[in-house]
C-alpha cells in the first residue's frame, strides 16, 4: 500500500505546496552562500595570491602542479578572504574574476534571504531578475580571465 503524505499536504493547494518548495530553494540559496561567505572569514590570504584553501585541509591545485600554470579556480578562496576584508587591491591581484564572483555570491545571500522572507516564487524572481545573463556573463569572464592569466603567465 502507497503511503500518503500526511492530510494537511495532501488537502493543501498546489500553490501552497509549490511555496514551501520555494522557501526550501531559497534556504538553500541563502545557506550555502552565507557558510562560504563566513569560511572566507575564518582563513587568512595566502601572501602568494594562491593557496588559500589548504587551510581547510585540502590538497594543492593539481593543475597548477602538473602543468605550473594557474587553474580557472586558482586565487578564488585567496580572493574572497580578501574581500570579505574589503581588501579589493589583495583579492583582484589573486584572482580579477573572483571579485565578480564574491559580488554576486553576497548578493544571492541577500536576495535569497529576500525570497525567503517574502516567500517570493524562486523562478520568477531570478526570471526578473535575469538571473541567466548573470550566470552567461560570469561564465564569459571566468574563461576571459583564465585565458589573459595563462597568456600572460601572471600568478
Amino acid at each position: 500500500m502507497p503511503m500518503l503524505p500526511p492530510a494537511a499536504i495532501r488537502d493543501a493547494p498546489a500553490a501552497s505546496r509549490g511555496h514551501l518548495g520555494s522557501r526550501f530553494v531559497w534556504l538553500v540559496l541563502f545557506g550555502l552562500p552565507l557558510a562560504v561567505v563566513i569560511t572566507a572569514t575564518t582563513l587568512s590570504p595566502d601572501p602568494a595570491g594562491h593557496g588559500t584553501h589548504m587551510q581547510l585541509g585540502l590538497p594543492p591545485c593539481g593543475f597548477l602542479a602538473a602543468t605550473g600554470l594557474p587553474c580557472p579556480g586558482c586565487g578564488l578562496t585567496t580572493c574572497f578572504s580578501h574581500m570579505v576584508r574589503f581588501e579589493v587591491v589583495g583579492a583582484a591581484r589573486a584572482n580579477p574574476f573572483g571579485v565578480a564572483l564574491f559580488l554576486v555570491t553576497f548578493s544571492t545571500i541577500l536576495v535569497a534571504g529576500w525570497g525567503l522572507v517574502r516567500g517570493l516564487p524562486v523562478m520568477d524572481t531570478l526570471e526578473r531578475l535575469h538571473f541567466e545573463k548573470v550566470v552567461v556573463l560570469l561564465a564569459a569572464s571566468s574563461t576571459v580571465v583564465w585565458l589573459i592569466r595563462l597568456a600572460t603567465a601572471v600568478f
